[in-house]
């Protein structure tokens, strides 16, 4: 059984393309592009943990949609151990294209907009995770596509 997590992530899909940084492990050297997110802190609550979150690894202001999110738990390999996660994704959009400084952990190797039709295999490492991504960008039925 691996540390247990709770945390959040945001799915922010502009211009066709996925906000993500790429992150090398400093253990096993294995390259991901993630979703911003983390650790929600004890004096926050899950949304404002998901937009800190995205401002500090990718520099972007977003807006979370509390309406429009995802529950999804897995097990993550980092750092040589197994983390039990609980993450609530959020849709996030862009509050504005200025982009501010990032200055985050040394495994993070540059913010990335990841295209539609490359989101299935960047992000194939994780079933859930693709999952939350596909659910929260699809069209709501019924709703603006």
């Amino acid at each position: 059984m691996g540390k247990a997590r709770v945390r959040t992530s945001v799915v922010c899909l502009h211009q066709g393309k996925l906000l993500g940084f790429r992150a090398e492990d400093p253990v096993s050297k294995t390259k991901y592009v993630f979703l911003p997110g983390g650790a929600i802190e004890p004096e926050e609550t899950a949304p404002e943990a998901a937009i800190r979150e995205t401002l500090e690894e990718t520099g972007f202001q977003v807006d979370v949609s509390t309406s429009d999110s995802v529950d999804k738990e897995y097990v993550f390999h980092w750092k040589g151990e197994d983390y039990d996660c609980l993450t609530i994704f959020y849709r996030g959009t862009l509050r504005s294209p200025f982009q501010a400084p990032v200055h985050d952990a040394e495994y993070h190797q540059g913010v990335v907009w990841v295209p539609e039709s490359e989101i299935a295999a960047t992000f194939s490492y994780s079933t859930e995770i693709l999952e939350a991504i596909t659910e929260l960008i699809s069209p709501t039925p019924g709703g603006p596509s």
